[in-house]
């Protein structure tokens, strides 16, 4: 099997690698990965983030629960930049704490609906992603992703996600 991943998921590749017979290749970015499952050159992509439908048309699995910043405007910013900006989220604030002990300014609601408006940053569940979403993509100084607010999703053209052992 070959499989397409994005730099960020390289540590969970190399683990489910331990249990399966793959080829994997480092595509380089998330989309590189998607166009390559698009045309046909791998038979599984994994990436750190949900697929745009305009994106990717097939089948998701993701392995385990993880959350993610958004906002109006796809952008990245450092991680040390992270305490100094004002995040709203409906994630417990135990669990914010516990996970994100970088988010210094938090605040907390009942439930995600109008939430996203222009310029403001929301902490949510990979279960709460919407489509027209963008991703704050916090960085280190040599543009790495930060990993804790990615979780693998595993994509392919096939019903056969499960060929794929975890």
């Amino acid at each position: 099997m070959r499989v397409g991943y994005c730099p960020t998921m390289k540590p969970f590749v190399d683990e489910i690698n331990k249990k399966n017979d793959l080829e994997s290749i480092d595509f380089g970015s998330a989309r590189s990965v998607l166009i390559a499952l698009n045309v046909g050159k791998i038979d599984f992509g994994i990436i750190g983030r949900v697929a745009k439908k305009s994106e990717f048309d097939g089948f998701r699995r993701r392995i385990g629960e993880g959350y993610t910043l958004v906002t109006n405007v796809k952008q990245m910013i450092l991680n040390e930049q992270l305490p100094d900006i004002k995040i709203h989220t409906v994630v417990p604030e135990n669990t914010v704490r516990s996970l994100f002990h970088e988010l210094k300014d938090v605040v907390y609601h009942e439930n995600l609906d109008g939430l996203l408006s222009e310029g403001e940053v929301r902490l949510i569940s990979w279960d709460d992603w919407k489509d027209h979403f963008e991703l704050l993509i916090p960085v280190d100084e040599a543009h790495n992703k930060n990993p804790k607010f990615r979780v693998p999703h595993i994509y392919s053209k096939k019903d056969d996600l499960d060929r794929i052992r975890v």
